[in-house]
C-alpha cells in the first residue's frame, strides 16, 4: 500500500529541498532517510545530487529500493541497508557526526512508546553533524481527534485496505486493524488481517519531545504548501536543528 503515496513524493521531496537550502543543506551533502521504505523520497533526492544512505525495516523494501537504484543508475549516489529504527546508532556507529539532514516521513514514528521515540531522537542526533537538521512528517493529532474516521478504506490494483480504526485518548493512540481483501468479481476474499497501534502527537507535544533529544525546533508546517499548522491541517512537518 506504500506505493499508493508514490505520487505525493514529487511535491515532498520539493518541499523537502526547499527546506533543505534554508538550512544550508546542498546537494553533495548527506541524508540519512530513516524509515525510507523503498526509497520513494531517497532515490529523487539522489537523483538531484544528495548523497543518501536509506534504512529501512523491510528486507523486501530495502531490495526493491536497491533494484530501483540500479536501474535508474544511481546506485553511486544512494546506498539501502535493512535496520531496525530503535537500534540506528548500532547500525551506523561509524557514520556518528556525518548528516546534514536526516529525514522520517509519512508517519514512521509513533509505533512504539514515548520513551523509545526518545531513545531513537537521541540516536539521531549523534548521527547528525553540528548543525545539522531533522525533518519529521507525521499525522497531526488535533486533526484527526477532530475528524475521527473509524473506518477507511483504499483500492490498489485489485486490491481493498479496510482500515478498522479506534481511537484511545486516555494514551492519545489510534489502536486500528488493517485488513486486506483481494477482489474476485463482485466479493472480496479475505488475505490478512495486520494490528497496529500508534501514538498521536500534537505539534507541542512533537517540539517538546524534541527539546528533551538534543534537537530546537526551528520550524512548523501543516501541510505541503507549508502553511501554519492548525486542527484542519491534516500533517505536522517538524524542522529540528541539532544543538
Amino acid at each position: 500500500m506504500m506505493k499508493r503515496a508514490d505520487g505525493r513524493a514529487p511535491k515532498e521531496v520539493e518541499v523537502l529541498e526547499r527546506i533543505f537550502s534554508e538550512a544550508n543543506v546542498h546537494p553533495g551533502d548527506r541524508v540519512l532517510d530513516l524509515c525510507c521504505g523503498y526509497g520513494r523520497h531517497a532515490l529523487r533526492l539522489a537523483e538531484k545530487g544528495f548523497i543518501i544512505t536509506g534504512v529501512d525495516i523491510s528486507p523486501v523494501a530495502t531490495e526493491h529500493a536497491k533494484e530501483l537504484a540500479e536501474n535508474m543508475r544511481i546506485q553511486d549516489r544512494v546506498e539501502f541497508l535493512m535496520g531496525d529504527a530503535r537500534e540506528i546508532l548500532k547500525l551506523l556507529e561509524e557514520r556518528q557526526g556525518s548528516f546534514r539532514a536526516i529525514i522520517n516521513m509519512w508517519t514512521s514514528i509513533g509505533y512504539y512508546d514515548d520513551e523509545t521515540d526518545k531513545k531513537i531522537l537521541r540516536q539521531l542526533n549523534k548521527l547528525a553533524s553540528p548543525g545539522g537538521i531533522l525533518v519529521i512528517e507525521l499525522g497531526n493529532r488535533d486533526f484527526i481527534v477532530k475528524h475521527f474516521q473509524p473506518l477507511g478504506i483504499g483500492e490498489l490494483e485489485g486490491y481493498e485496505l479496510h482500515e478498522h480504526r479506534k481511537l484511545n485518548l486516555e494514551q492519545s493512540r489510534v489502536e486500528s486493524t488493517w485488513k486486506f481483501y483481494k477482489k474476485e468479481g463482485e466479493e472480496l476474499k479475505h488475505l490478512a488481517s495486520i494490528p497496529l497501534n500508534s501514538r498521536l502527537y500534537s505539534l507541542h507535544e512533537l517540539i517538546d519531545i524534541l527539546g528533551k533529544t538534543g534537537w530546537k525546533c526551528i520550524n512548523s508546517y501543516g501541510n505541503l504548501e507549508l502553511q501554519p499548522v492548525t486542527p484542519d491541517t491534516h500533517r505536522i512537518i517538524i524542522v529540528g536543528k541539532k544543538d
